[in-house]
């Protein structure tokens, strides 16, 4: 069978998206300190990432139901542009010192919201651009070369915030999202797939969507603790992060090195599972895995060497690698191809329901408790978490079910 990268129009696909991620992680690794520039308040911070949390949770409402009735190309050139013009904006009122709470925290949602159609359609995409025997490979490929750039993108974005400041940055960053919306556009014409259902109003396409993830235990038992483990370890965790690397060690350097240090784990994660039918329980592996995170927020708070938070966040972020390759290939194997975009934003909608919450409460602790207290909170909420999931019958046998078969699903009822 030939390799994933040998299908011309995914090879078109899979450069937009580094094109995109890139984007993603140095706007990531900018946008908090620009915050931190302009206010000097954690609490504001938080504010400014939870909202712009929040938009991307209720636009990914929508965003699904489109990209399962529009082209999905179109939607993902769409959110590029719409990402350009916001970060064009947002640069140009902090190079001239014009940016205030108000314009951060609308365009850092605008960010959001062109991310949240963004993601839905590239999930639904790889299903229609690969056989179904290329999907673990082809979304292996995507997280490895995801978190490749995210160590480009995320220790770079630190260097570039610390040379040009965070607006030269985020003016620099605007113009990946140019040359994805531009490779994607060469792609050409790409229809949705065939469906033997009847167009239906918005809110009934919306239900069906919710009704193939419910039907899947496993699924919805993931996407319940996937919005706490953002509530109480991932969104605490953009706030308090920050502030220990301003306190304890280099700053904005420091922090875009532990960001790059956790992709580098997750590009081995993925491509250890380019050989994953050789693992027994890879997905299995991965849950085990889950539980090296409840050492980060112990590390920061025992303020110990950076060169071992470093060697943390590579082994936290095997587990996360090995997780995403395998969690987005079991919903492009499972779901009906013309659903895949509705339960992809049923799940980013509900895994990311949850920080907003864990922005705001983190913002907040740490400016009125310590930050100290936040990294403990952090570090008991997500040990949690990970004996929750790990005790599921349903979402261990997962393995099971990636196994089974390279086969499309037919439609479920």
């Amino acid at each position: 069978m030939r390799e994933p990268l040998a299908e011309p129009r995914f090879r078109r696909f899979f450069l937009a998206q580094c094109a995109s991620m890139l984007g993603d992680a140095v706007f990531l690794a900018s946008i908090s300190f620009a915050v931190l520039d302009v206010t000097g308040s954690p609490a504001a911070l938080g504010i400014v990432l939870g909202v712009g949390t929040a938009a991307m949770v209720v636009a990914l409402l929508f965003s699904g139901v489109w990209a399962d009735r529009l082209p999905r190309l179109q939607v993902m050139v769409a959110s590029d542009l719409l990402r350009l013009v916001s970060q064009a904006i947002l640069a140009t009122l902090l190079l001239t010192d014009n940016a205030n709470l108000t314009s951060l925290v609308v365009l850092n949602a605008t960010q959001s919201i062109g991310m949240a159609f963004f993601t839905p359609a590239r999930t639904a995409l790889v299903s229609q651009l690969l056989h179904p025997g290329l999907l673990v490979a082809g979304n292996s490929l995507i997280v490895s070369a995801a978190n490749l750039l995210g160590i480009i993108g995320l220790a770079g974005g630190g260097l570039l915030v610390a040379a040009v400041t965070p607006g030269g940055a985020i003016a620099i960053d605007a113009v990946t999202f140019l040359v994805s919306a531009l490779l994607l556009l060469s792609i050409g014409s790409l229809p949705l797939p065939e469906s033997d259902e009847e167009r239906q109003p918005f809110l009934r396409e919306l239900a069906i969507g919710w009704r193939e993830v419910i039907s899947r235990r496993w699924l919805w038992i993931i996407v319940l603790n996937a919005a706490l483990f953002l509530m109480l370890f991932e969104g605490p965790l953009q706030v308090v992060g920050p502030i220990t690397m301003q306190e304890v060690y280099e700053g904005p350097i420091s922090w875009g090195l532990v960001g790059a240090a956790l992709s580098l784990g997750m590009v081995i994660g993925a491509m250890w599972l380019a050989g994953w039918k050789r693992l027994r329980r890879p997905f299995f592996l991965s849950l085990v895995l889950f539980f090296t995170t409840v050492g980060i927020p112990l590390l920061m708070l025992w303020e110990v060497p950076f060169g071992w938070l470093l060697a943390w966040y590579v082994v936290v972020g095997l587990g996360f690698g090995m997780f995403d390759t395998l969690w987005h290939a079991a919903i492009q194997k499972v779901v009906p191809a013309d659903r895949i975009a509705r339960v992809s934003a049923w799940d980013w909608m509900g895994s990311y329901a949850g920080m907003p919450i864990g922005f705001i409460i983190a913002g907040f602790t740490t400016e009125h408790v310590g930050r100290e207290g936040t990294l403990i909170g952090m570090a008991v909420g997500v040990f949690v978490v990970c004996v929750a999931l790990i005790v599921s019958k349903d979402v261990r046998s997962l393995d099971d079910a990636l196994r089974e078969s390279d086969a499309p699903t037919p439609h479920s009822a």
